[in-house]
C-alpha cells in the first residue's frame, strides 16, 4: 500500500512540532515542502525565517521574513523579527522602521515598543528610548527587560535615581534577575559607590556563575579601592578564569601560521577602535609600523564607528568585524588568519572578548593597554609594562609574564589639533585654578578630601572639574555636597560637561596644575594635560593603575611632580603654586619636551615595539623547534 501523502496543513503541523522540539533540520525540509505545494504559505515563510536566523544564515532568514510581510503585510512577528535581524548588524534605521511598521499593526503590544527602545538606544537617542520603555512598561507592568533598559536609558541620561529604581523594581519583579543586580552595580559604579557595586556583581555572579560581565565589572571596580590588596585583587581574576569554559579542542581548527615567517602577523582584539583613549594610543604607532616586517589585523568588537574608526582602518592589513560572531567562530578565524602573536586591548573593560583566549587562538598572547592589571588568565602569556608601572617585584600579582618596554607602556598619538598654548592664567586671573578632567569615579572622597586641603591652604584658589559625567545635575550636586563637607564653598568649584574632544584641549589653557586621582591614577587625561603645557601632580602609587602618571612625569623629566605620600602631596601643590615664573615657563616649554620625550615619539615606539613582538615570537620558536644537531 501506498503511504498517505500528507496535506499541506498536516506537513506544516508536522514541522512546529519538530520546530518545538529543536530538530531544525527535519522542519526546514517540511516547510520547505509546504512552500514547494504553496508558495504563499506566509507562517512557513515566517517559521523557516526563525530556524535559519538559529542556524546564522541570516541573509537567507532575512529574505524568509520579507516574504512572509509581502504575502500578509499585517504580520506583526515578521515586522518584529525583521527588526530585530536588522538590529543585530546594526541596521538600526531600518529596524526602526519595521518596528514602527509593528507598532501601527498593534499600538498595545508590549513587544514592538521595547525593540523600537532598544534600537533609539543604539542610536543614542535616549529620550525616544526612555518613551519607547515607559510605553513598554505601560502595556505590560511586569516586562522586566523593559524596566531594567529603561534604568540604563536613565543612567545614560544622568538620572541616576530613577535608573537605581527600575533596577530595583526588576527585582522585586523577578529576585532572581542576575542582569537587575549587574546593572544596579554598573550604576552605582559611576556613582563612585565601588564597595557597593561590588556586592551587587557578586549576587549577580552568585546567581549565574558564568556571568562574564559580571565578573569583569567586579575587577573593574575592584581599581578604585585604595585598601584591596593585589593578592586579593589577582585571586578574584583566577575566579573568573575557573567562571570560563574552554571550547571543545575537536570544534577548532588546527593553527595555520607560518613558523619561520618573513613577517609576523600580529592581531589586535578591541571594542575600541575610535575615538577612545585605545584609538588615540594606537594611531600614530600604526603609522609607524606600517613599513616594519609585520602585518597587522583588527579584530573589532564594537558596532560603534566614527572618524577615528576609519582612520585606525587604513593602517591595518586587514580588518574584522566579529561583533556578532560566537567565540568558536571567532577563534577559529584567528587560527585560519595565521595570527602568530594576539593582543588584548580591553581586559576586563567594556566589550572585551577574554573568553577568547582561553581557547589559545594564537600561539602567543598578550594583553595592552585597556585594562592595567591581570586578567587572570593564564593563557595570555604577557602584559605589557615600563619600568615604572610594572616593576620586576611585582611580577607574583599577575598570571602574565611582565614584558617591560624600555621607556613607557604607551606611546600616546599627538592630537591632530591646532591648539595654542596661551598665557598662565593665573596671571590674569589673580589665582591658580587646579584641574582635573578624569571620570567622577575616579574622584572618590579621601581625593577630594586632599584637594580641599589644599584649596583651604592656598587663597582665593579654585578647582576645575571637566568631563561628559557633569552633564548630570545630580552628578554635580554631588560633587559640590562632597566638597561642601571638607567646608569647600561652590564658588571655589568650577564643573563643566561634555565638549567636542578639541574644545576639550582647549580648557587646560584655563589650568594652572593638575592633580592627579588616587588609587585609581590618569592616563590619558595626562598624557592631554602635559600636551597643552599643564604640569601634573601625582603621587606614588603602588599598582600599576596607580602609577601611570608616575611613568608619564618620569619620562618627560617632571619626576619632581611625583610625591610620596599624601602630605607631599599637598606641600608640592603649595610649593609649585607659589612660584608663577617656573609654572610660566613650564607651560611654555613642556609642549616640545613632551614631543620631544617617549611619551609622544610614535617612531621609537613602534620600532620597540616591533622588537618586542620579534623577541617573543623568536623565544617561542626556539622552544617549539628542537636545536638541530651540530
Amino acid at each position: 500500500m501506498h503511504k498517505k501523502k500528507l496535506t499541506i496543513k498536516e506537513t506544516f503541523l508536522l514541522a512546529v512540532q519538530n520546530h518545538q522540539k529543536n530538530n531544525f533540520a527535519k522542519a526546514e525540509k517540511l516547510y520547505k515542502e509546504v512552500l514547494k505545494e504553496n508558495p504563499n504559505h506566509a507562517d512557513s515563510h515566517y517559521n523557516l525565517g526563525n530556524i535559519l536566523q538559529e542556524l546564522n544564515q541570516t541573509e537567507k532568514a532575512k529574505s524568509c521574513f520579507e516574504k512572509a510581510i509581502k504575502i500578509k503585510p499585517d504580520y506583526i512577528e515578521a515586522h518584529n523579527n525583521l527588526g530585530n535581524l536588522l538590529h543585530k548588524f546594526g541596521e538600526f534605521k531600518k529596524a526602526i522602521n519595521c518596528f514602527e511598521k509593528a507598532i501601527k499593526i498593534n499600538f498595545r503590544q508590549a513587544v514592538p515598543h521595547y525593540n523600537l527602545g532598544n534600537a533609539q538606544k543604539e542610536l543614542e537617542d535616549y529620550q525616544k528610548a526612555k518613551n519607547c520603555f515607559l510605553k513598554a512598561i505601560e502595556i505590560k507592568s511586569d516586562y522586566i527587560e523593559a524596566h531594567i533598559n529603561l534604568g540604563e536609558v536613565f543612567q545614560e541620561l544622568g538620572e541616576f535615581k530613577k535608573a537605581i529604581n527600575c533596577f530595583k523594581q526588576a527585582i522585586i519583579i523577578d529576585p532572581n534577575s542576575a542582569n537587575a543586580y549587574y546593572n544596579l552595580g554598573v550604576v552605582l559604579g559611576k556613582l563612585g559607590e565601588h564597595q557597593n557595586a561590588i556586592n551587587y556583581f557578586q549576587k549577580a555572579i552568585n546567581l549565574k556563575p558564568d556571568y562574564t560581565r559580571a565578573h569583569s565589572n567586579k575587577l573593574f571596580n575592584l581599581f578604585y579601592l585604595e585598601e584591596v590588596d593585589p593578592k586579593y585583587y589577582l585571586s578574584q581574576a583566577k575566579k573568573f578564569r575557573l567562571s570560563l569554559k574552554s571550547i571543545n579542542n575537536e570544534l577548532l581548527v588546527k593553527y595555520q601560521f607560518d613558523v619561520n615567517p618573513k613577517k609576523i602577523k600580529v592581531g589586535f582584539v578591541s571594542g575600541d577602535f575610535r575615538q577612545h583613549p585605545v584609538g588615540y594610543f594606537l594611531l600614530d604607532m600604526l603609522k609607524y609600523l606600517k613599513n616594519k616586517n609585520l602585518e597587522l589585523t583588527a579584530y573589532s568588537n564594537s558596532k560603534i564607528k566614527d572618524s577615528l574608526s576609519a582612520e585606525l582602518k587604513s593602517h591595518f592589513t586587514n580588518w574584522c568585524e566579529i561583533t556578532d560572531q560566537n567565540d568558536e567562530k571567532v577563534v577559529n578565524q584567528i587560527r585560519k588568519d595565521g595570527i602568530h602573536i594576539l593582543f588584548d586591548l580591553s581586559g576586563h573593560s567594556a566589550k572585551n572578548r577574554l573568553p577568547i583566549f582561553i581557547n589559545k587562538p594564537a600561539p602567543i598572547q598578550v594583553t595592552w593597554g585597556g585594562f592595567l592589571n591581570s586578567t587572570g588568565i593564564p593563557e595570555i602569556d604577557y602584559i605589557i609594562g615600563d619600568p615604572y608601572v610594572t616593576p620586576s617585584k611585582d611580577s607574583k600579582y599577575y598570571t602574565e609574564k611582565i614584558f617591560s618596554l624600555g621607556n613607557i607602556y604607551y606611546c600616546f598619538s599627538v592630537p591632530e589639533f591646532e591648539i595654542k598654548i596661551t598665557e598662565l592664567p593665573a596671571i590674569k586671573n589673580g589665582y591658580i585654578t587646579f584641574g582635573s578632567f578624569n571620570n567622577l569615579s575616579k574622584i572618590n572622597n579621601k581625593v577630594i578630601s586632599l584637594w580641599s586641603r589644599i584649596l583651604m591652604t592656598i587663597p582665593k584658589s579654585k578647582i576645575f572639574l571637566k568631563n561628559k559625567e557633569l552633564n548630570s545635575l545630580h552628578l554635580k550636586k554631588m560633587i559640590i555636597n562632597n566638597f561642601k563637607k571638607n567646608n569647600i564653598s561652590s564658588d571655589s568649584i568650577i564643573l563643566e560637561g561634555f565638549s567636542p574632544r578639541n574644545e576639550l584641549l582647549a580648557s587646560y589653557n584655563k589650568v594652572d596644575i593638575a592633580l592627579d586621582t588616587f588609587p585609581h591614577s590618569g592616563g590619558t587625561t595626562s598624557f592631554e594635560a602635559i600636551w597643552m603645557g599643564v604640569p601634573v601632580l601625582t603621587k606614588k602609587g603602588f599598582k600599576f593603575i596607580s602609577r601611570m602618571t608616575e611613568s608619564i612625569n618620569h619620562n618627560v623629566n617632571m619626576s619632581d611632580w611625583i610625591a610620596n605620600n599624601d602630605n607631599e602631596y599637598v606641600k608640592k601643590a603649595i610649593k609649585f603654586s607659589t612660584n608663577l615664573e617656573r609654572l610660566s615657563k613650564i607651560k611654555k616649554n613642556l609642549r616640545q619636551t613632551a614631543l620631544e620625550s617617549p611619551l609622544f615619539n610614535a617612531s621609537l615606539f613602534a620600532e620597540q615595539f616591533k622588537d618586542a613582538v620579534w623577541k617573543m615570537w623568536n623565544d617561542y620558536a626556539e622552544r617549539l623547534l628542537p636545536r638541530s644537531l651540530e
